[in-house]
């Protein structure tokens, strides 16, 4: 049985690699086969360059994400009874998964307000 120093070690050790799907490698690597140019274009970068577009993307869909989670804070406090309907529901959520389970509240009033036909409130 290892040491406890050993599993810790072992256990950072993965954490710094990349977990793998068989099913998405298979996926991955027939994408490849079919994109030779693309391949190429990323084996010529450098890993600087490589970090910086992955990043890039990272910070793009951050940038989305806060824009569209800003635009539903809006639309909570334009509607007070949407407003009050969610407060309610988040008063027994701890302080740490509130702001998370705030948005994901106003995403679900969102699409039940734009989902229900001609208006009519069920």
């Amino acid at each position: 049985m290892p040491s406890l120093k050993q599993a810790v070690a072992e256990k950072k050790a993965q954490e710094n690699t990349l977990r793998r799907n068989p099913e998405i490698d298979a996926k991955l690597d027939k994408f490849i086969g079919e994109n030779p140019k693309l391949a190429e274009y990323y084996n010529g970068l450098s890993k600087d360059d490589l970090i910086r577009k992955l990043m890039l993307g990272k910070m793009q869909k951050a940038e989305y994400s806060n824009g569209r989670n800003e635009e539903l804070r809006a639309w909570v406090a334009e509607h007070p009874e949407i407003k009050s309907k969610i407060e309610e529901r988040l008063r027994n959520v701890p302080e740490a998964n509130r702001e998370r389970a705030f948005i994901n509240a106003a995403k679900t009033e969102a699409m039940n307000q734009t989902v229900r036909p001609h208006g009519v409130r069920v």
